[in-house]
């Protein structure tokens, strides 16, 4: 019988998946190969929202950073806030709007002038400030204009190590996500909180999602998953 088996897959079932694959190779359309790498994100994604054990969030992302910033987190505490991604600065200030501790710092990357590539379908340039900065909400907010491969490594050069610090990914690109990860390590501490705004994407998750499980993949970071919401948003904290 083992025989019969293998002499099936040599004669059968080998030359069939070539086949198909040759003709996969035969096109040359860079959308089916994206169309194919975003499936297996997909998949491997949703795999993760049903199974992570984070407790569903039901609201709007403005409904979920209220609840962080004045709820899970005290109003009180001394926090460094990373965000990454700024644009108008709504969620910053919102965060800045809500913590009263003097000492607490809040910290923006972006150009203002919108995605420095393509996020798939959305086009280099889109998701612009024109180029203008946000007003900051208070003096305890600031931005760092330029790309982060250029702003993010002085900055963490200065940082308190001590302060508890939440990162707030919304840069929606693999590579400047992956990035950012890979520059703060070994500033991140047990205690910490990251937020993902895009990581259960359904159309992009080989954009945040992809560059989250890259980075694990070659770093350890125990954490315990916290929150989710159905359109994207990953709240998990450093353990």
């Amino acid at each position: 019988m083992s025989n019969i088996i293998q002499k099936v897959k040599e004669e059968i079932v080998k030359p069939l998946f070539f086949s198909v694959f040759k003709a996969g190779a035969s096109v040359k359309n860079n959308a089916v190969s994206s169309f194919l790498i975003a499936s297996a994100y997909f998949i491997k994604a949703e795999n993760e929202y049903n199974n992570c054990g984070a407790t569903i969030f039901k609201e709007d992302r403005y409904k979920l950073h209220d609840f962080l910033s004045r709820e899970y987190l005290s109003p009180d505490e001394k926090i460094l806030f990373f965000e990454f991604g700024v644009r108008w600065g709504t969620i910053i200030n919102k965060w800045a709007g809500h913590n009263k501790n003097k000492e607490s710092v809040f910290a923006g990357f972006d150009t203002f002038t919108g995605l420095p590539e393509d996020w798939g379908n959305v086009k280099k340039g889109s998701l612009s400030n024109d180029g203008e900065v946000p007003t900051p909400a208070d003096e305890r907010v600031h931005f760092y204009v330029g790309l982060v491969q250029d702003t993010l490594p002085v900055y963490l050069s200065n940082i308190d190590e001590n302060t508890k610090k939440v990162i707030h990914f919304d840069f929606d690109l693999y590579s400047a996500t992956l990035f950012s990860l890979l520059q703060l390590t070994g500033h991140m501490k047990k205690g910490d909180v990251i937020i993902f705004d895009q990581y259960f994407s359904v159309t992009k998750n080989h954009h945040e999602y992809r560059a989250f499980r890259d980075y694990l993949s070659v770093q350890k970071l125990n954490y315990i998953p916290k929150y989710k919401t159905r359109d994207g948003k990953y709240v998990i904290e450093l353990c």
